[in-house]
């Protein structure tokens, strides 16, 4: 069983997101790598995912992560 809320240390949540690779992000947030430009590294991507994941509440997040992880 996966650790639980309670003992999840919000600051390895936020610095899992900020490794996760974008077929992880494409899985948690339902957005498509493909369907943005290629610019920059798919910068537009990342920053539509980014704030997806700033939108949700630290439970949700730690679900997430929990899951994923």
């Amino acid at each position: 069983m996966k650790t639980t809320s309670k003992n999840s240390d919000p600051d390895k949540v936020e610095q899992w997101w900020g490794e996760t690779d974008f077929r992880q992000m494409e899985q948690i947030t339902g957005f498509r790598q493909l369907d943005f430009e290629p610019d920059e590294g798919y910068q537009e991507f990342v920053d539509v995912c980014n704030n997806y994941w700033g939108k949700l509440g630290r439970e949700e997040k730690i679900e997430l992560w929990q899951t994923y992880n």
